[in-house]
């Protein structure tokens, strides 16, 4: 019996330590945690996380960085940035120093889409 509490113990632990590390908090997977650097992270066929905000002030520079066995593409919808492909385990990295928001798509696989909004 107190194995079993142990286990179940151990087990919710887990999972909320793995709940409180995901998300948009600049841990692996992605997203603004301060400073001038954040990541978005390209798996599954999509871009995680969808939305990453911070202050233009901060004059953050953005990488993508593709899991998936596949190219895809960083393609800004209004053509206020210059993509690019990446390729499976490359990145891409971009400033973004203006205030505004940016929505992109991978042009191969438009579903997947993305903003990055500056505030």
């Amino acid at each position: 019996m107190a194995v079993r509490r142990i286990a179940l113990l151990t087990l919710g632990i887990g999972i909320l330590y793995g709940c409180q590390m995901s998300g948009s908090q600049g841990t692996p997977g992605g997203g603004y945690n301060g400073g001038n650097t954040a990541a978005v992270t390209i798996s599954g066929y999509s871009f995680s996380p969808g939305s990453v905000s911070f202050p233009a002030a901060n004059n953050v520079t953005v990488t993508w960085t593709n899991n998936d066995p596949v190219t895809h593409t960083v393609t800004s919808d209004t053509n206020a940035f210059a993509g690019a492909n990446v390729t499976p385990g490359g990145t891409f990295s971009l400033s973004f120093p203006k205030a505004g928001t940016y929505s992109y798509h991978c042009s191969i696989h438009t579903s997947m889409t993305g903003t990055i909004t500056v505030n």
